[in-house]
């Protein structure tokens, strides 16, 4: 289990929030606790680096407009343009505080309350936030609780609201922890780089082996599971098929359809055939080269995911339901598709990758000293600016197979970007530096390179210019930071070839240092490792559990806020005491879900179970909101408060407010009575 703090801080009242948060923990079996910060201390526990947020593993913030400008005029221009200031503020703030933790940070701009809030301010406020974060890898901004968002009348709680500043229902809270949760899960896991997908009930239904191409049929719901894999192509994510048909079928599918909003030229490679679907991916990853643990793979045949589960346990595979419309909803709520930013490196993957192959069509044709002459290889290295943060942050994350450190993290004085571009076509940004002077040596603390440029000499040229910048600016030395993964051996096979020496540090870690004279000289010299890494690269078996039942589970089970409210309660089951009435019952079960002991008898005392003022307010709320009644402080704010005497006052508020109504009712029927039907019920009652 993976040990995290996660950090909560908000304009209201929020700690209900924490329940779901922890049942999201616990799902995802990650072990941590959620520690909230003081009531409507936002910019303190932002700015503090001892806050619970500067202390935590990964911070979730929720602000309501209403709450950070004062006043009641935030419809009006000056408020208005004070929500635009305090948005200025509050996203620095952010910037500084992940900065600082080096921690994700998730901001909710949650709605208005519909009393006092204001939809204008409301929605300058999060249009603000969402721009300043756009493409930020380390603050993340909601501004609905989407997918997870319940109907209008399901969010607020106007009573809490009143009695605590707690402003929304539990199914709100229950949807916002949700979509927190996943967006923090998308920016602390990695992300399949790959999108392999059966064809015959996945992408079509019917068999086009026996139905034919035209006998296939794309519907509306069908139609929907292309769509989301066309925005996966657009994000970046490569397309494969992996299917076991007659390819000519398959492609005269696509050739019939051509309103699908993905063709076959956005499709990165196929395996079409009769070979086992595991044997297909494998060697899907050897042609991308690519590790199987890049791959989610979907298909709605349990023989056939079981044995991809058995022959690639690398890869996530996961089974659609057999139901159009619930294969597309199941794409929907698929954690490990979603994005948190996109590049342009990324929207151009697929065709880099399709280019890939015809350098390698090209390389087959001839010896590979041949190859390399002809490759026409332009590389371009230049100091990183504004314009690169994102993909620099982005190869630093994803860079497993040469990174010579296995940093993630850039903390040097330089960086410098590597472009590469070929006849083939252009690389784009695919190597990073990034480096520090210290004392007669330039030191590179990260040194990495896409594995789709590994091979061709890039990384020689990359050393050579750290020797030529170093020689200019009169440094002796090249220093590169080396820590062993399991996944770099490419970059332990690039230093063994290095003339440097060796020095170390730390734990498992050394520096591989040069004269300057001689990093600027490296040059690439072909040899057998340079064979190996021109070719496709061999997949990597990993250790590492694919978790597609915790994926299959939340994409089939845990996709709105009553099914959650409905998972957490079974989590926290009540104990049956005999005898006990409907009411006492119904108050044992919230007891349960809200304290932190359940109730094992009616004589059960509130407060002895952990109850205190926050949890007396959402015990209020649901009474409310299940039985009608408002129970007033005073008849529960007592150290006798059991379950037996709150079920009983319970019953005797609703019995008095029956009264009040039948009276009521009464009266409106006497006042529409003229005078003559009056004085002829007096006669029948004295008769």
């Amino acid at each position: 289990m993976n040990k995290i703090g996660l950090g909560v801080a908000a304009t209201f009242t929020a700690e209900p929030l924490g329940d779901a948060l922890r049942f999201w923990l616990a799902e995802l079996d990650v072990e941590g606790e959620v520690a909230f910060a003081p009531y409507d201390q936002v910019f303190p526990a932002l700015l503090d680096s001892g806050s619970v947020l500067g202390r935590a593993g990964a911070a979730v913030v929720l602000v309501r407009a209403e709450d950070l400008v004062a006043g009641d005029s935030t419809a009006e221009q000056d408020g208005l343009d004070e929500v635009e200031a305090v948005a200025t503020d509050l996203a620095a703030a952010l910037r500084t505080s992940a900065r600082a933790s080096g921690t994700p940070h998730v901001l909710v701009v949650c709605p208005p309350s519909p009393e006092h809030g204001s939809p204008e301010a409301h929605a300058r406020l999060a249009s603000k936030l969402a721009r300043a974060f756009e493409g930020d890898r380390a603050v993340s901004v909601l501004t609905s609780a989407e997918p997870y968002e319940p109907a209008p009348e399901a969010v607020h709680d106007s009573f809490a609201d009143r009695t605590g500043n707690v402003p929304y229902t539990d199914r709100y809270f229950a949807a916002l922890a949700a979509a927190a949760a996943r967006r923090l899960h998308a920016m602390t896991t990695p992300r399949p780089k790959v999108v392999a997908v059966d064809c015959d009930g996945t992408l079509w239904d019917g068999v086009v082996g026996e139905d034919g191409p035209d006998g296939v049929v794309i519907g509306p719901e069908r139609m929907e599971i292309w769509r989301e894999l066309a925005r996966q192509v657009a994000a970046g994510r490569l397309l494969c098929l992996c299917s076991k048909n007659e390819e000519k079928d398959v492609r005269e599918v696509f050739a019939r359809h051509p309103e699908l909003p993905v063709g076959l030229d956005d499709v990165a490679a196929m395996r079409v055939g009769w070979e086992a679907k595991s044997q297909s991916l494998r060697s899907l990853a050897a042609e991308l080269g690519l590790g199987l643990d890049s791959f989610v793979f979907f298909d709605d045949s349990p023989v056939e995911c079981a044995e991809v589960r058995a022959g690639c346990p690398e890869v996530l595979t996961l089974r659609l339901p057999a139901g159009a419309a619930e294969a597309a909803a199941f794409l929907r709520h698929c954690w490990p598709l979603d994005l948190t930013g996109v590049t342009e490196a990324d929207r151009e993957r697929t065709r880099r990758y399709q280019e890939e192959r015809q350098r390698e069509q090209a390389r087959g044709e001839m010896s590979l000293a041949d190859f390399f002459a002809t490759l026409d290889l332009r590389v371009t290295i230049t100091p990183a600016g504004p314009g690169h943060e994102a993909r620099a942050a982005q190869l630093a994350e994803r860079t497993n197979q040469f990174n010579l450190s296995g940093a993630r993290r850039l903390d040097g004085e330089e960086k410098f970007v590597v472009d590469v571009r070929d006849r083939f076509g252009d690389y784009g940004v695919v190597g990073l530096t990034d480096v520090r002077t210290e004392g007669d040596t330039l030191r590179a603390g990260a040194f990495l390179l896409s594995c789709r440029a590994l091979g061709r000499g890039v990384e020689h040229r990359m050393l050579a210019h750290l020797g030529a910048l170093a020689r200019e600016r009169g440094l002796a030395r090249v220093a590169l930071a080396f820590r062993a993964t399991e996944r770099n051996q490419p970059a332990r096979d690039f230093l063994a070839a290095l003339p440097a020496t060796v020095e170390p540090y730390g734990e498992e870690a050394a520096w591989y240092v040069l004269d300057a004279a001689d990093a600027a000289a490296v040059v690439h010299a072909p040899g057998p490792a340079e064979e190996r890494a021109a070719g496709p690269t061999g997949t990597v078996r990993t250790a590492v559990p694919a978790g597609w039942a915790a994926v299959e589970r939340i994409a089939t089970r845990l996709t709105g806020a009553d099914a959650i409210l409905d998972a957490m309660r079974a989590a926290r089951p009540v104990t049956e005491v005999a005898g006990a009435s409907s009411v006492e019952a119904a108050v044992m079960r919230m007891w349960a879900e809200l304290l932190d002991v359940a109730p094992a008898s009616v004589s059960d005392g509130f407060f002895q179970l952990g109850g205190h003022s926050l949890r007396l307010v959402q015990f209020m709320a649901r009474v409310r909101a299940e039985f009608g009644v408002e129970l007033p402080f005073d008849t529960l704010y007592t150290t006798s408060f059991t379950v037996a005497e709150v079920a009983k006052a319970i019953e005797e508020r609703q019995l008095a407010d029956a009264d009040d109504e039948e009276l009521a009712g009464l009266l409106d029927e006497l006042a529409g009575l003229s005078d003559e039907e009056i004085d002829a019920l007096l006669d029948s009652g004295n008769g």
